[in-house]
């Protein structure tokens, strides 16, 4: 029987995991200045790029399998036969997967060069990128087991490993080979953690002597398509429409612009990374267990009354010390970027606002409706980016954000309308 985690044993992992989101954001803002420093709005602006690439070769490569590896290792863990179907259909397909996307981005290196880096060439990074791109799938593959195996302290050490190991690859290579070191940071790190995430999961090596090509089943693979589908939609979407934003900013304005932009994103993910931690700690498992629409319900008010009011004054405290926080993280250089902050905070108060009513198409797998709102937001954001970059400038591609959070957090109210605006006309009435 899987071990039931104590209220004391939780409230360690928790605590251990906040450590690891402060450790994450002080070595966030070591790179950022680093690259500011070294590399400025460009060289930001690039590294943007290739992190949206990497982003979608990371998850056509992994499949977008993570938590079909959490739910059916832990479902299988007793029984081996079922063992040997998940992780034989898992290894065999996911590396399969895995080395004909290495395949294709080693062939078709240098017009994806072209796409991200226009006529600078960082060809070797790409292609480096393509051998090992097995490694980073490995990784993936790993964590998402020592999650079903209940490992989150190691799986906190490894991630504190990573962003302490990050900063200081970082530092040493893009000291020594500019751009070209900061890129092959983004590669490198995954590849080197995939040996700490392998020496912390060694009590259950065992696990991978399943394999066997015979045990490979259709049933399986129709599982994990269920999985790939929802997840793949959101993770190659939305890096994207960041690629084309960027990417249109550069053409239409300049490097140093999508360098603003990309730097406004860098501080908004920051601040985000606390709201995203609740959410994903606290609030999915709760609509996991949640009963009815009465629970759900709740759980969103809650959510609301403790968590909104909070967050809400630090958008304004972020609002008002926007020119220091640009010093802090950045340089001078990106002064320019304090006028892009109104509309983004605007907008990331919608976003998350709208976040935990969406969490409840995970909680209970509403796969379709997932995939039609993810798809509405994805083309909103690129389509209202187009035409406002093209009409305003630089500023556009903030308003596009304020704009599409605005639509996404109706669109989703109106789909749990039921919910929460029934019950208020049938007060008022």
């Amino acid at each position: 029987m899987k071990k039931i985690i104590t209220a004391s044993p939780l409230l360690k992992v928790t605590s251990f995991n906040s450590v690891s989101v402060i450790i994450k954001m002080i070595t966030g803002l070591g790179v950022s200045k680093l690259t500011a420093y070294f590399l400025g709005p460009q060289g930001i602006a690039l590294i943007g790029n290739f992190r949206n690439f990497l982003n979608i070769a990371h998850n056509f490569s992994a499949g977008g399998l993570e938590r079909a590896v959490v739910k059916y290792t832990a479902e299988t863990e007793n029984i081996q036969k079922q063992q040997k179907t998940f992780i034989s259909t898992l290894l065999g397909i996911g590396f399969g997967v895995c080395a004909l996307v290495g395949i294709l981005i080693f062939s078709f290196a240098k017009p994806i060069n072209k796409l991200l880096f226009f006529e600078k060439d960082f060809v070797a990074v790409i292609q480096l990128l393509a051998f090992i791109l097995p490694l980073h799938v490995l990784h993936v593959y790993v964590l998402a087991m020592m999650k079903a195996f209940e490992k989150f302290n190691d799986i906190i050490r490894i991630h504190i490993i990573g962003h302490l190991l990050n900063l200081m690859v970082f530092a040493f290579l893009v000291y020594y080979f500019n751009l070209q070191g900061a890129l092959f940071t983004l590669i490198i790190i995954p590849s080197v953690l995939v040996f700490f995430s392998l020496y912390y999961f060694r009590e259950k090596w065992s696990i991978f002597k399943l394999f066997s090509w015979k045990y490979i089943e259709k049933k399986m693979l129709n599982n994990f398509g269920h999985y790939a589908l929802m997840a793949l939609i959101s993770s190659i979407s939305f890096p994207l429409v960041f690629l084309g934003i960027r990417s249109l900013l550069i053409t239409e304005l300049s490097e140093e612009a999508a360098g603003f932009w990309e730097a406004v994103n860098r501080i908004s993910s920051y601040y985000l990374m606390f709201v995203l931690s609740i959410l994903n700690l606290f609030i999915l498992p709760k609509l996991i267990k949640a009963k009815s629409n009465k629970d759900f319900k709740r759980i969103v008010f809650n959510f609301y009354k403790q968590i909104i009011p909070v967050y809400l004054l630090g958008l304004i405290l972020v609002y008002f010390i926007r020119k220091p926080l640009i010093l802090l993280v950045f340089t001078e250089e990106f002064l320019p970027a304090e006028n892009l902050f109104l509309y983004q905070i605007l907008g990331d108060f919608f976003r998350i606002i709208t976040l935990v009513m969406v969490y409840q198409f995970h909680a209970k797998r509403m796969t379709l409706i997932f995939i039609l709102t993810d798809l509405f937001l994805a083309i909103m954001l690129f389509a209202s980016s187009f035409f406002m970059i093209k009409k305003i400038g630089l500023e556009g591609a903030v308003i596009a954000h304020f704009i599409t959070y605005i639509a996404y957090f109706l669109v989703i109210l109106s789909y749990f309308r039921k919910i929460f605006l029934f019950p208020l006309f049938r007060k008022s009435a």
